[in-house]
This record gives C-alpha cells, sequence and structure tokens, in this order.
C-alpha cells in the first residue's frame, strides 16, 4: 500500500473572514487536510475568541484550538484600500469562509453573486445564524438560542453540555465545501454555500422528529433515547459518580439484568413507570463508579463511567487514539477526527498573533504596493499588534459587546 497523502487538501487556499467557534472551526478543519488559511482580522483586537478565558501566555485556548497553523493578515475591511487588499486575496483564492450578518459583504462591494461573476471558480462560504433569508435572518443569536428553536434544548430543559448547533454547522459547512470542490472539477464552476446554524441544530435533532410520530412532545418530556427508557440512561453511584447504560439492544439489556441476578427486570426494558426507574437506580447505587466501569467491561454490556474532560484525557483509548494533545506551549492541541489509511492528518502548530503574516502576504500578494508601512496602516492594512494596541482592542470590543447596535456587521455565532 502506498503511503496516504499527509495533506489531501494541499494546495487549496482558504480565505477566512469568519469569527468566534464555527467558523474557524470550518478552516480548522479544513486547515487539518492540509489547506492554506488566510485568516484576515481587524487591526484592532482580531478575531473575539482570541479574548475568550481561559488564558495562558496571552493566549485563550479555545483560541489555540481554532487558530493554529493560519496565517493572520490585518485588515481593517472599513477602508477601501483594505478591500481592495481583499480582493487582491480572493484571486488567488478557491475558498472564501466568512460569518457576517446577512447583506454585510454586499454592503462592503462583495455581494456573493458578485464575487462568482469576477471568479467564477471560487467556492464561498456564508455562515450565518439563522440562514441568509427569511424573517430572523437579521437577528443576532449564539448556539443556546439556535438549540432552542430547533426543539433539541426540550427533553432536558437544561443548557446543553456541548454547543451542537456551532459545532455541527462547522463540519456540515466543511461537507459542503469539499463536495463543492469536488463538482468543481467536474464543470469548473464554483457554488455559494448558505450554512445557518439553526439548520445544523435541526437537522442534528433528528431523532425528536421520529419521536414526535406518534404524537407531539412537551417540554421537558424525555424522549427515548434522552432518558425515557431505564436501559439507556444516566444513574447516580454510590460514590456519588454518574454512569451511563446504554443497553439499548435487548441482547445486552438481558445480559445485564443476569449478571446482576435480576431477571425479573429483563421484560421491564422499555418500561416507562417509576417503579422500575427506583429499582435500577437502587442497584446501581449499590457499587461505585470504578467498580461498574468493571462490571460494565466484565459483561460487555455497552455502558461506561461518566468522566470528566481531565479523567477523558487520561482515559487509555483516548491517549491511544492521540486526538487530543498539548502544544509546545502547553495548551491544548486537537486532531483531525478520523485517520487516513493510518495516520491522522494534522494541520499546523504555530498559533499566530494577530496580523502576524501581513507583512509577508502583503509582498506576496502585492498588497498596498508602492506604500509606505505608515501608509499601509493607515489604509487599513495593519501589521502585528503590540501588547499594548491588542489590550485596546480588546477594551473597545467589550465595551462594543455591552452596547450592541442594531445592524452590526459581525454576525454573533
Amino acid at each position: 500500500m502506498s503511503s496516504p497523502p499527509a495533506a489531501p487538501l494541499a494546495g487549496l487556499t482558504v480565505v477566512d473572514l469568519s469569527r468566534l467557534l464555527p467558523g474557524p472551526l470550518i478552516t480548522r478543519i479544513l486547515g487539518d487536510l492540509g489547506a492554506r488559511v488566510i485568516k484576515v482580522e481587524h487591526p484592532e483586537g482580531g478575531d473575539p475568541v482570541r479574548e475568550l478565558p481561559p488564558r495562558v501566555a496571552g493566549h485563550g485556548s479555545l483560541a489555540t484550538l481554532l487558530l493554529c497553523g493560519h496565517q493572520s493578515i490585518a485588515l481593517d475591511l472599513g477602508k477601501p484600500a483594505a478591500r481592495e487588499a481583499l480582493e487582491r486575496l480572493l484571486e488567488g483564492a478557491d475558498v472564501l469562509v466568512e460569518s457576517f450578518r446577512p447583506g454585510t459583504l454586499a454592503r462592503w462591494g462583495f455581494d456573493p453573486a458578485e464575487l462568482r461573476r469576477r471568479w467564477p471558480r471560487l467556492v464561498i462560504c456564508s455562515l450565518s445564524g439563522w440562514g441568509q433569508d427569511g424573517p430572523h435572518a437579521g437577528r443576532a443569536g449564539h448556539d443556546l438560542g439556535y438549540q432552542a428553536i430547533a426543539g433539541s434544548l426540550a427533553p432536558s430543559g437544561a443548557v446543553p453540555a456541548v454547543p451542537v448547533a456551532d459545532v455541527l454547522a462547522a463540519w456540515n459547512a466543511a461537507t459542503a465545501v469539499l463536495a463543492a470542490i469536488v463538482r468543481r472539477g467536474g464543470d469548473g464552476d464554483g457554488t455559494w454555500i448558505d450554512q445557518s446554524l439553526l439548520d445544523a441544530a435541526s437537522h442534528a435533532n433528528l431523532t425528536a422528529w421520529a419521536a414526535e410520530v406518534d404524537g407531539a412532545k412537551a417540554v421537558g418530556e424525555a424522549l427515548p433515547l434522552t432518558g425515557a427508557l431505564p436501559c439507556y440512561d444516566l444513574y447516580r453511584t454510590r460514590d456519588d459518580g454518574l454512569v451511563a447504560i446504554a443497553a439499548l439492544e435487548p441482547r445486552f439489556w438481558r445480559r445485564f439484568c443476569l449478571a446482576l441476578g435480576r431477571q425479573d427486570l429483563i421484560l421491564r426494558q422499555l418500561a416507562r413507570d417509576s417503579d422500575t426507574r427506583r429499582q435500577i437506580a437502587a442497584v446501581i447505587a449499590e457499587r461505585s463508579r470504578a467498580e461498574w466501569a468493571a462490571f460494565l467491561a466484565e459483561h460487555d454490556v455497552p455502558g461506561e463511567p461518566v468522566l470528566s474532560a481531565s479523567e477523558a484525557l487520561a482515559h487509555p483509548q483516548v491517549r491511544h487514539r492521540e486526538l487530543l494533545r498539548r502544544g509546545p506551549d502547553d495548551l491544548p492541541r486537537l486532531g483531525f477526527p478520523a485517520l487516513f489509511d493510518g495516520v491522522r492528518p494534522r494541520g499546523g502548530e504555530a498559533f499566530p498573533d494577530c496580523g502576524q503574516h501581513t507583512e509577508e502576504l502583503a509582498a506576496e500578494f502585492g498588497l498596498g504596493a508602492g506604500l509606505s508601512p505608515r501608509r499601509r496602516r493607515a489604509a487599513g492594512i495593519g501589521r502585528r499588534l503590540s501588547v499594548k494596541r491588542w489590550a485596546m482592542g480588546v477594551v473597545s470590543r467589550l465595551g462594543a459587546k455591552l452596547s450592541p447596535k442594531k445592524g452590526s456587521e459581525a454576525a454573533e455565532s
């Protein structure tokens, strides 16, 4: 067998105008697969994800997960010369990813239809909260709100542990981008992709749509895979830990009950009465979390102890897969969550400062040619930020967040 390509998307150039979590995750995925990612950031503060705690050595840990390996150029797109610089970048780009509110690109002179006319091979991925049209298209929002509207919060009525809309929208969009690249190889045409976080959250809630077939479900009503079935739920252990019992198939539930010596529970696998639930909870409460982990493994019953993130990092299977690791700055890194012929693709390791590659890219693409560095910065083509300027940007952005204005250009996603 020949060696697998280390970077299956090598040669692909992505220009990233997105911010916060889902947009940068799209380009992180593409970057892990070998694409060159040029991240465009505002000269004052850059992507707000840089500000999110916890911070180590001046870097936000979430930012390092998303931005490592990217090249960062500082452009103030509110200025004409910076928009001209973006045009030069797009001339050599395969993909543009943006997460502004619908209509913002058009106001800056980058209407997607016009971009398609000028660069027919360009794949444009527009990520937004609600989609490019519809009655909510211009509204602000975040993952929690999109999940609320999609119905995925209804069974638990609680804040979810994972930002499902953000994460799945990124994966959906990356899939769409790759499909567009494949199609372009056939007919040579690019694509404008409209990816909304609401669509992603709704798509992820497919088990709820299936459950609705036998009648509408109320908020707070558990579904078969969200705690309604005694064979598929979380239970408290003797030492106040949690164990996930996932004996969904009858053969596993039977094996579980026989191993416990509780043949009387075999026919109550799908029972939804409180007495069945109390009996199972009482059984689980007789042993510690570690004892249940050993018991479930010994009898090959689907179920595992509920681990914290730090415990998950130490789990032997997680360690064996080497998806999660620490970078040279002691901040977390994620690899691509699949292997190609036994090899896991990995993107770049270096975390860029905001605008770190501005001068390098300006020289490569001829941005602001003929201008002195001072005039180039005045035109909105920034340079690497000093700590003082970065701090001023943080204060400015925090102030803007506390006093939001209607029609803000950046989508809250």
